[in-house]
């Protein structure tokens, strides 16, 4: 057989890949342009029963038997993926940064090549990177990338945050909201909110980027069919919230995302993300926060990069059992 090139392989690989999201799942594929190296070729807008359900899973796609695949004797279970030390040193750190699934579509031409099978990884798994070589990723045999892989890529997308040991936020006094004696909370907590839509803090997040702080969030903590003692407990929690945002890379999603087609042929996926963290105050008990954002994003047919996105803080509370996050 004559030894194919780079970019016949990445050919090979795209059209497998796309195949059996579009053929099998029914679900959408969109590609990326090679040439934004940012180690996401393509993306799987999830499906179920023929719609959106807002899922999106970011996907690595390889292809090349004769190349990229080294399999180790010490992982007999395991494909050996490699792509170097340096390209995983540069690109993990992005697809960590997705917020929904990362995974690795690995497509074997030389296996096969008329019919090449296909595995996957979840790139956000430490058990994906190997132990003994930083510049292999380990794929379990068994987990081929098929019709039956739609039920995983569902499960990765998940519908909302998983349990997990909460990081810990100490706040000092002098950071909390604390009126003046002739000053109300309300007064105080729009002076601090309103400097902190300006420049005086910081609105980047590690993970997400920049967020948005402007009327959105005031008022959906302000409007008025809100109950007056939730009003008060997120005005107080506004300083948890701006260092959070500004600390915390780990992300939740909650709830099920909007889909909205526009007439253009994009899709428009709104969802909310979940910021948590074990709060200690300075003069009351520890307890769990969570701050909530809302996300916007434009998926188009014609993009050659990933989706634009903005992102808006829209509330704080304390976490209460049977309570109802508003």
């Amino acid at each position: 057989m004559t030894k194919r090139s780079n970019r016949q392989k990445e050919a090979i690989g795209i059209r497998v890949a796309q195949s059996v999201v579009r053929e099998t799942w029914d679900c959408g594929w969109q590609e990326l342009e090679a040439r934004n190296d940012n180690g996401i070729d393509g993306l799987v807008i999830m499906r179920r029963r023929g719609k959106e359900t807002g899922g999106v899973v970011f996907v690595q796609v390889k292809c090349g038997g004769d190349g990229y695949r080294k399999d180790q004797a010490q992982y007999p279970d395991k494909l050996g993926v490699q792509l170097g030390r340096v390209y995983i040193k540069d690109h993990r750190p992005r697809w960590n940064s997705t917020i929904g699934p990362s995974v690795i579509v690995f497509i074997d031409d030389v296996a096969d090549p008329r019919n090449p099978p296909a595995w996957w990884a979840n790139l956000k798994d430490p058990e994906t990177y190997s132990p003994t070589n930083a510049g292999m990723l380990l794929i379990p045999k068994n987990q081929k990338f098929g019709p039956h892989t739609k039920g995983d890529f569902h499960r990765l997308c998940g519908s909302g945050p998983v349990d997990k040991v909460l990081p810990v936020l100490k706040m000092a006094r002098d950071e909390l909201i604390i009126p003046g004696r002739t000053e109300t909370l309300l007064r105080a907590a729009r002076g601090f909110y309103k400097r902190w839509s300006q420049i005086d803090y910081p609105t980047h997040n590690p993970s997400l980027g920049e967020i948005l702080i402007n009327r959105v969030g005031w008022r959906h903590i302000t409007r008025q069919n809100r109950l007056k003692e939730r009003v008060f407990q997120s005005l107080c929690l506004l300083s948890v919230a701006k260092r959070m945002i500004s600390e915390f890379s780990e992300v939740d999603m909650l709830g099920r995302p909007e889909v909205v087609h526009l007439e253009d042929g994009s899709l428009k996926v709104t969802d909310h993300l979940g910021l948590r963290a074990n709060i200690a105050f300075p003069h009351r008990h520890q307890a769990v926060v969570q701050v909530v954002l809302r996300r916007e994003r434009i998926f188009s047919p014609l993009a050659a990069s990933l989706p634009a996105q903005r992102i808006w803080f829209l509330s704080v509370y304390e976490l209460r059992r049977g309570a109802v996050p508003s």
